[in-house]
């Protein structure tokens, strides 16, 4: 039997939720994340519904979920939708994951001066229901509250589940998912399927971070709360469920990967946003060389110089960065991460700007050489 991998208990008097790290035994983990988990949805159900009758319009929209500590990197990912094919796309729906007006105010004001060609639509978490997730406040509840948030506003016939630390490099990845639903009268279509929480590819159960799925049938067929993260057995093992996972093993629900879908059609930057809110809290970043990625998204921002940092790491005798007011260990990484590195960066720069830049270049052979020269260093007698 698999366990949930966080144990949801109720929020302490800070008004967030615990994730309980004390040792208790196997079967009362399961319970009290099934209690606590179902408390919370059946505060919740109520308060969420979908449209009574909408018209809805051929083509797809895009749900893109912000997350409250990675806004300022909303228009990284918006440069890559640009860049992608966009013949049936009708509307971008960015979601920032908060109960927060001026807030989605102020990004929308910064957002729309520099991305008005595209479909922008934004929203933020409304009413109690808005007010109960945010106090909740366990990422779970935030990722499909940014989904019901946005098909509750959706007029179109399909829409794309797209993460926002994903990168498509290939320029008609949102349009071959939406033709192939179409083509073939799928409910869900997507890009891999999930490893994830005691989940196989023998599951065939779609990954949620590309996901394309019919939105008339899933009004109609799902309350708001049923697309909610869960635990379920599944052959026989419990396994934490994203949203539209439990909806995915339904009988007769008609799910495929897109034709041809290989890895190598986007980045997914995982751990982004637990690696940014270590560094930004002065915590031990597990994953440190996902701070190379975050720097590199940051640079297209403008927030970060590249070739600055790069003379840093070629500087840096002790495994150690410093970046901002923000030192980082670096010691014991693995240099096999530079080439993981090297080949999503110089695929994502020849995506948006046709050609691998000088300084990106030079940042992954920077990267490359600190990583080799911790790991030699830290084998020496």
């Amino acid at each position: 039997m698999g366990t949930p991998p966080e144990i949801l208990t109720a929020p302490a008097a800070g008004g967030s939720a615990v994730v309980s790290s004390a040792p208790v035994p196997k079967h009362s983990r399961i319970l009290r994340h099934l209690v606590g988990r179902e408390v919370f949805k059946c505060a919740l159900g109520p308060l969420l519904s979908w449209p009574r009758r909408a018209e809805l319009q051929s083509g797809y929209s895009i749900i893109l979920g912000v997350p409250w500590h990675l806004r300022h990197l909303l228009g990284v990912n918006l440069r890559f939708i640009a860049a992608a094919d966009r013949q049936s796309l009708r509307a971008v729906h960015v979601v920032l994951d908060r109960a927060n007006p001026q807030a989605l105010a102020e990004l929308r004001a910064s957002i729309d001066r520099d991305w008005s060609g595209l479909p922008l639509k934004f929203h933020c978490y409304e009413g109690l229901a808005g007010r109960l997730v945010e106090w909740i406040d366990v990422s779970t509840f935030y990722n499909s509250m940014n989904c019901a948030t946005a098909l509750k506003a959706i007029d179109t016939t399909h829409a794309i589940l797209h993460d926002f630390d994903l990168y498509p490099t290939r320029s008609d990845y949102f349009e071959r998912i939406y033709r192939q639903m179409i083509d073939r009268r799928l409910h869900y279509c997507g890009v891999e399927f999930t490893p994830f929480d005691g989940l196989s590819a023998a599951d065939q159960v779609l990954g949620t971070w590309g996901l394309g799925m019919d939105v008339g049938w899933l009004r109609s067929t799902h309350r708001p709360i049923e697309i909610f993260h869960a635990v379920r057995r599944v052959k026989g093992r419990w396994v934490m469920l994203d949203p539209f996972s439990h909806s995915q093993l339904r009988k007769g629900t008609r799910r495929e990967l897109v034709d041809g879908s290989d890895t190598g059609d986007f980045c997914h930057v995982k751990n982004l946003c637990s690696s940014y809110l270590r560094l930004s809290t002065g915590r031990h970043v597990t994953i440190a060389w996902r701070l190379h990625y975050l720097w590199y998204l940051e640079s297209l921002e403008g927030r970060q110089d590249l070739s600055a940092l790069s003379v840093d790491m070629d500087r840096s005798a002790d495994g150690r960065l410093q970046v901002g007011e923000r030192i980082v260990d670096f010691t014991g990484t693995s240099p096999t991460c530079a080439s993981v590195l090297r080949g999503e960066l110089l695929r994502m720069d020849q995506s948006l700007f046709g050609a691998v830049r000088p300084e990106t270049a030079t940042f992954v052979d920077s990267t490359e050489r600190f990583l080799n020269r911790m790991t030699s260093a830290s084998a020496s007698p």
